[in-house]
């Protein structure tokens, strides 16, 4: 007669939940290896015996750690999208590479042209103030503005922030 029987909860190994199939050790090499790449460049057998894994861990989860390490360093990134606050602070200092996007927009060139010119008004006026080059570039971030899907209210709420940080012109 066959004996099958359950093995006890004590006997079974304790795996990680999170990862799925993928033993602790493997895992633990892995974050093993990309301290040791981030430290000198390279992992060697022997940092990784120094790193307290055993010749027999090694061999089986080099591969396997080395996929999950590489994995592990390649992090999807994205910007957040610019809240009211930043719009406005990127409204005040007017840098050409860093244009407010707000949720729901792209980067398109259209918006790149249309901050670049509003950029190049806010320069120009610092240069040569005089009330006309004020009133550009008040002009040219509405301009750019009307292309954000943001409502009138806040739109206005950002020309007034900026048109408070304008130099004032003497006619």
């Amino acid at each position: 007669m066959l004996d099958h029987h359950r093995p006890s909860p004590q006997t079974r190994p304790v795996l990680p939940e999170a990862g799925g199939d993928i033993h602790p050790r493997c895992r633990e090499m892995a974050e093993a290896m990309r301290d040791l790449h981030a430290a000198g460049g390279g992992v060697r057998f022997a940092d990784l015996i120094q790193a307290d894994f055993t010749s027999a861990e090694i061999v089986e989860f080099k591969d396997h750690a080395a996929r999950l390490a590489r994995e592990l360093s390649m992090r999807q990134v994205s910007a957040r999208p610019d809240l009211m606050a930043d719009i406005i602070d990127k409204a005040r200092q007017a840098m050409s590479n860093r244009l407010p996007l707000p949720r729901d927009t792209r980067e398109t060139q259209a918006l790149i042209v249309s901050w670049g010119r509003y950029c190049a008004a806010r320069d120009a006026l610092v240069r040569d103030p005089w009330s006309g080059q004020r009133e550009r570039c008040l002009a040219l971030l509405t301009r750019y503005l009307n292309q954000l899907p943001i409502w009138q209210a806040n739109r206005e709420t950002v020309i007034r922030a900026v048109d408070q940080t304008l130099a004032k012109v003497a006619q």
